[in-house]
């Protein structure tokens, strides 16, 4: 017979059932616990930052840019705009397979497959782009392509300039940024640019922008608008007759410049070769500066009108004396020619060195004057520093101290050689002596306008400064009058008006040294109408061929500038007209 087995006591049975519970109870409440201080550490402490993460998560901030401010001439044409355009860009999450991806958008980018993997590969998982301001058509094909949530389209704005490549090198350019990059865009760009606003708008689970959630938290300021002293018109005037004398003279380029002599507005600035702002990518950078103010070449016999002054301003010459010209010189071991070394002048008087150009008589009157007053009276034209204009990248000229002046150095800068200036320089030194000695301050921009429309700067409205006594300027100005009625610069003259000026001749400076053999520069400063100063030019003809006297290819195209400005600004004549060649007298019939 088997033994039963035996049974554990009641007590016992209970006494593990307790215990069972006892664990299990703990457990729960151990688990409990842990996740009641996970509840508190998420919803409590780790509250703030938790909720700034799911917004980031969930909701997208917008930069939203301000449009750049318009640039106007003086009369409100349009010369810089903003157009709409689209933008493309790449969601790279979205996208499986970037090389197929790439080899079906490529062509109508314009890139190889290999260029939009690299740019999917620079943007983030959410967003990169593919390509800035397209054609509307471009963008709308793209679309089409049926790629769904990889690719999407933006609205942007575009820089756009309706003249092309009217005065390109002043107005300048923005690049794909909206970021000025030349010119008035660069100089202004901060009051073009405006403020940038905020905006907020929805992702979806993948993190693209929900256009249709997007709401604006700060609105976006656009930029001021600039209103210019150039005109138009003016600027096409001036730009027409510089690019003629061009092609006729087969030059290597050119400047010329008008301004308002009494408050130094600048109405054109036309430097040639140009390039058309609309694609300035594809002109080379030396074309992108302005050569009225940062080019420098010698000014040649228009330098003599300062050498006038000083010595008059100084007592060093007075308007009897007079001078020998045998049509060369020798000075401090160098001979000094006349530009026509035929000509001859048994006597010359200061007023006759200028009417005539006289090279031989200017270097007489620069030794008069001596080092150290010539080199003074220079610094108190302008010379050896900018002017200030509003623009980027001005020139100081060169100005060598009067310690290097060895030699003939002296002499050469009586006729303008052995310095160097620019030309926006030379054209408010030489209206000087059209105000009674004041030189004004140029500019080009006249007011700066809010979004509203309403006046906030006028830069150019500084007070004109002294550079020599009145009647020492008014005696001066009597010469470029005589210059032009009977001296290097009548083919300066324009019907029904006085003019004054001065003709200029330079060799041109070689970059290894020395001049280069058979290279000028021809230049014209002029006033008009002399009685009554309204326009003051300045033109330079950069290495013509053939003919290259400043008188006979700078003075003409003066001529032309001021007669058809003077007509397009209805200015009165101030003498008779001559008779046109073809009126008729009328017969009695």
């Amino acid at each position: 017979m088997t033994p039963r087995a035996r049974r554990p006591a009641p007590g016992a049975r209970g006494a593990v059932a307790r215990w069972r519970i006892t664990v299990w109870l703990a457990a729960w409440i151990v688990v409990f616990s842990l996740l009641l201080l996970r509840m508190v550490d998420l919803q409590v402490v780790r509250a703030g930052v938790l909720t700034r993460l799911a917004i980031r998560q969930q909701i997208e901030s917008i930069q939203l840019p301000g449009r750049r401010g318009l640039i106007l001439d003086r009369m409100g044409r349009p010369l810089a705009v903003n157009v709409e355009v689209d933008s493309v860009y790449a969601v790279p999450r979205a996208i499986e397979d970037p090389q197929a991806f790439a080899r079906r958008v490529a062509p109508l980018l314009g890139l190889r497959g290999a260029d939009v993997v690299a740019r999917l590969g620079r943007g983030g998982p959410y967003f990169a782009w593919l390509a800035r301001r397209l054609p509307s058509p471009v963008s709308r094909r793209l679309s089409a392509l049926g790629l769904g949530d990889a690719i999407g389209v933006l609205p942007e704005s575009r820089r756009a300039y309706p003249a092309g490549e009217l005065a390109a090198s002043v107005i300048g350019f923005a690049g794909v940024d909206n970021t000025g990059l030349a010119g008035l865009e660069l100089q202004y760009d901060p009051v073009l640019r405006g403020t940038g606003g905020v905006g907020l708008a929805d992702r979806d689970a993948i993190g693209r922008e929900l256009v249709q959630t997007q709401r604006i938290v700060t609105p976006p300021r656009d930029g001021d608008t600039l209103v210019l002293t150039l005109d138009e018109v003016i600027q096409h005037i001036a730009e027409r007759e510089l690019a003629r004398a061009l092609r006729d003279t087969h030059a290597r380029g050119g400047v010329a410049i008008v301004m308002d002599p009494q408050t130094g507005q600048i109405l054109a600035m036309a430097g040639l070769p140009s390039f058309d702002l609309n694609h300035y990518q594809q002109a080379p950078p030396a074309l992108w500066k302005s050569r009225a103010v940062a080019d420098v070449y010698e000014p040649g016999s228009t330098f003599k009108l300062i050498l006038a002054a000083a010595a008059l301003d100084a007592h060093a010459v007075t308007l009897d004396d007079r001078f020998a010209d045998p049509g060369k010189i020798r000075i401090n071991g160098a001979t000094i020619h006349d530009a026509e070394p035929t000509e001859h002048f048994a006597s010359l008087g200061l007023a006759d060195i200028v009417k005539y150009s006289s090279n031989v008589g200017a270097a007489q009157v620069a030794t008069r004057l001596g080092k150290a007053a010539f080199a003074a009276y220079i610094r108190r034209f302008g010379f050896g520093r900018p002017t200030g204009i509003d623009l980027p990248g001005e020139a100081a000229g060169i100005v060598r101290p009067v310690s290097e002046w060895r030699g003939p150095s002296l002499q050469n800068i009586g006729f303008g050689q052995g310095i160097s200036v620019t030309p926006i320089q030379l054209l408010v030194a030489a209206s000087a002596f059209a105000t009674h000695g004041l030189a004004v301050h140029p500019h080009l921009v006249e007011v700066i306008r809010d979004p509203a429309g309403h006046a906030v700067a006028t830069p150019g409205d500084l007070p004109p400064t002294r550079v020599i006594e009145p009647e020492i300027a008014d005696q001066v100005f009597a010469m470029m009058r005589a210059v032009v009625a009977g001296g290097t610069g009548v083919k300066a003259q324009v019907p029904g008006y006085e003019v004054a000026g001065k003709t200029g001749t330079a060799q041109r400076p070689s970059p290894r040294g020395g001049y280069e053999p058979g290279a000028y520069v021809s230049s014209f400063v002029g006033i008009v109408p002399a009685s009554s100063p309204r326009l003051a030019i300045l033109v330079i003809v950069d290495t013509p061929r053939g003919a290259y006297f400043g008188g006979d290819v700078a003075a003409p195209v003066f001529r032309e500038i001021a007669r058809q400005v003077l007509w397009y600004l209805r200015v009165p004549p101030t003498r008779p007209l001559p008779p046109s060649p073809t009126a008729r007298v009328a017969m009695p019939g």
